[in-house]
């Protein structure tokens, strides 16, 4: 049996009660910056699992240094014929509660799993165990293989998946035929998204007593007339630039901070931009661009001395945009799997947060698609949740396009029938 019958079989195979226990056991181990040794508690269940569903000569295990006692995780199921590799890719760590009622301790509740991480992105991580566990049956041959990689420090630096890009992982493959990433898209196939910046631009004036600030130069007023011209010009400017799924470049003036007293001529204020870049846009240009503004402010008036720099949230690597072209046979095969599971929701679609399939596809060059379950909204809130009937269609979703795409067959002889 081969083909969209194979892909049948196996789904008649998924325990979905499994997928929901394993993405409870998920949330209450927690992994997250604040902690030691942030997400290794997480990786080692992780390990544990995949060792324990898939034994035997087809697949391995492991777990790969990142960052002092960090790791990654990763499996892969070798299928026994030639082929493609299929990657996916979900990331081991959540915020922190930052306040979250019983954050880590998971509860079903009308029709939803909530708890951190159950979005972002734990029940993503229990659909892609459960694809590999199906397809590692003994009765069950494909062409190529199938691999996971559960990445360390998605939310706080990427470290994990830096390292696996730059190939520092061993055991981890370099670079897949195609990888899809689990990070909420509602289960829309996301072949596209921006690409972020932040920015700070930090004036520095002359102090001195406000009851004579002719005396002083004011930092505020020129970080004044800077706003001004990033929403007069930088913004109409960035709205005709457009992408057929991401829509526009934007820019948001996120912070202004500046000045001590009032009775005070402030000698400093700052102002932080949030930038988000379209493919085609250079990282570098993005940065000229805001120079340019405050170039133009000083021809203006000499006075105006002001720093421009990429701030630490996004200055440690390039966040840069991804894009998969729309005819890409993964692509179209998963939109179609997608379209069939979830009726009116196949064709690709574009998002415009930031995820490490960025790194991936720029660091090794693999064709990457975002993919997973629930709504991008819910992540990091305080009463993060994701619907059960998403993990559902997650994991269908992905055993069913891994079957299709991979040209699986089944023997028949398996312990699974």
């Amino acid at each position: 049996m081969s083909g969209p019958a194979a892909a049948d079989r196996l789904l008649g195979r998924v325990d979905h009660d499994a997928v929901l226990e394993l993405a409870e056991r998920l949330i209450r181990t927690q992994g997250h910056q604040d902690l030691p040794v942030h997400e290794r508690a997480v990786a080692d269940l992780l390990a544990d699992e995949l060792a324990t569903r898939l034994p035997g000569e087809r697949s391995e295990v492991s777990l790969q240094a990142v960052d002092g006692g960090r790791a990654n995780v990763t499996a892969v199921v070798r299928g026994g014929m030639p082929g493609p590799t299929l990657m996916l890719n979900a990331h081991l760590d959540t915020v922190p509660g930052y306040g979250m009622p019983d954050a880590y301790r998971p509860v079903v509740r009308d029709g939803r799993l909530y708890g951190r991480g159950a979005v972002d992105m734990k029940a993503a991580l229990a659909a892609m165990l459960t694809c590999l566990d199906v397809l590692a049956a003994p009765d069950v041959a494909f062409h190529g293989e199938l691999v996971l990689t559960a990445v360390a420090g998605e939310e706080s630096g990427s470290a994990g998946m830096q390292a696996l890009a730059e190939g520092r992982t061993s055991g981890a493959p370099a670079r897949a035929d195609f990888a899809v990433v689990g990070e909420p898209t509602s289960m829309r196939v996301a072949r596209a998204h921006k690409g972020a910046m932040w920015i700070e631009v930090e004036f520095e004036g002359v102090a001195t007593h406000g009851s004579v600030p002719h005396e002083g130069v004011n930092a505020v007023y020129h970080a004044a007339r800077f706003t001004t011209a990033v929403e007069e010009h930088l913004v109409p400017r960035l709205s005709g630039r457009t992408h057929p799924v991401l829509g526009s470049a934007t820019v948001n003036v996120g912070v202004v901070r500046g000045g001590d007293r009032p009775p005070m001529v402030p000698a400093r204020c700052s102002v932080q931009l949030d930038r988000r870049w379209l493919p085609g846009e250079r990282h570098d240009e993005v940065l000229e661009e805001v120079r340019d503004i405050v170039a133009a402010l000083r021809r203006a008036d000499p006075r105006v001395s002001a720093v421009v720099r990429e701030m630490e949230g996004t200055s440690g690597f390039v966040h840069a945009p991804l894009e998969c072209p729309e005819d890409h046979p993964g692509v179209v095969l998963l939109s179609e799997v997608v379209g069939e599971r979830l009726p009116g929701a196949g064709h690709p679609v574009g998002v415009d947060f930031w995820t490490d399939g960025a790194l991936l596809a720029a660091g090794t060059g693999t064709p990457t698609v975002v993919c997973g379950p629930g709504d991008i909204a819910q992540a990091h809130s305080l009463d993060e949740w994701v619907p059960l009937d998403q993990v559902r269609a997650a994991t269908e979703v992905y055993v069913d396009f891994a079957a299709r795409y991979l040209r699986t067959e089944i023997s028949g002889r398996g312990a699974h029938g």
